[in-house]
């Protein structure tokens, strides 16, 4: 396997996410309120398997982001990325005009899990090594292969409407929550994500992420071949462009 890797000369590893019922032994865990930096990014950066449980995630987004129960108050939600919640200290967010806008956007956003298990990223290489449940692959990468994902991602895309979507979300909730609900349906989709602007100061200002179902990892894998990946003048055609 590896052919994506390969052919994007990535120079980032893939990310599994899978689902355990505890933290495993051998797992760096989170500190501090945001859980993105010592849980996805460290993993991708590092190579180490990283790992939370509900009573380690501290920030509220990253709850429902993380499939720990999914957004306990949708109302709320919706006011808060809008005009306000009435009576609140905090202000406005102001993502969309009103709470209608807003809530429409939320139902993107599946709620999953019960809180009851952990969440673990670590290296594909070493998931599919050793056989674990990967629910998710999540690549971090610049434009130029963000790109090229998206089109293989297309090159086998079946269902109605475009193959890469880029939803609203919090960064957890684009890298698991979003791309793992792809994966129930009969033709998943992959998640364009990163574009929460809180989060985006701990990424490198020229990447994103492209996450995706297992299921469809596995198709775009067995695609590069006969997709343009695979093609004759395939590395010229990257070389030019970054």
């Amino acid at each position: 396997m590896d052919r994506i890797a390969a052919a994007l000369e990535l120079t980032v590893r893939p990310v599994a996410i899978y689902r355990s019922a505890e933290i495993p032994a051998d797992a760096d865990v989170p500190q501090g309120h945001c859980s993105i930096p010592p849980l996805l990014l460290k993993c991708a950066r590092t190579g180490k398997k990283c790992a939370a449980d509900k009573a380690h995630i501290y920030c509220h987004g990253a709850v429902s982001g993380f499939g720990f129960g999914g957004i306990p108050d949708r109302e709320s939600t919706a006011c808060a990325m809008s005009t306000g919640v009435p009576g609140s200290k905090h202000p406005a967010k102001l993502h969309f005009r009103n709470p209608d806008i807003a809530k429409a956007r939320l139902s993107g956003i599946p709620d999953i899990g019960d809180g009851n298990d952990a969440i673990v990223f670590q290296d594909l290489g070493e998931a599919e090594a050793e056989k674990r449940p990967v629910e998710v692959v999540v690549f971090i990468a610049d434009p130029t292969r963000i790109s090229a994902l998206a089109q293989l991602a297309s090159f086998g895309y079946e269902g109605e409407g475009q193959a890469v979507i880029m939803p609203y979300g919090h960064a957890c909730q684009q890298i698991y929550a979003i791309p793992a609900g792809e994966g129930m349906k009969e033709h998943p989709r992959a998640v364009v994500g990163f574009t929460d602007l809180y989060a985006r100061r701990y990424i490198d200002r020229d990447k994103m992420t492209f996450a995706v179902p297992y299921s469809l990892y596995r198709r775009m894998e067995a695609d590069v071949p006969s997709s343009f990946m695979g093609a004759e003048g395939w590395k010229d055609t990257l070389g030019r462009c970054l």
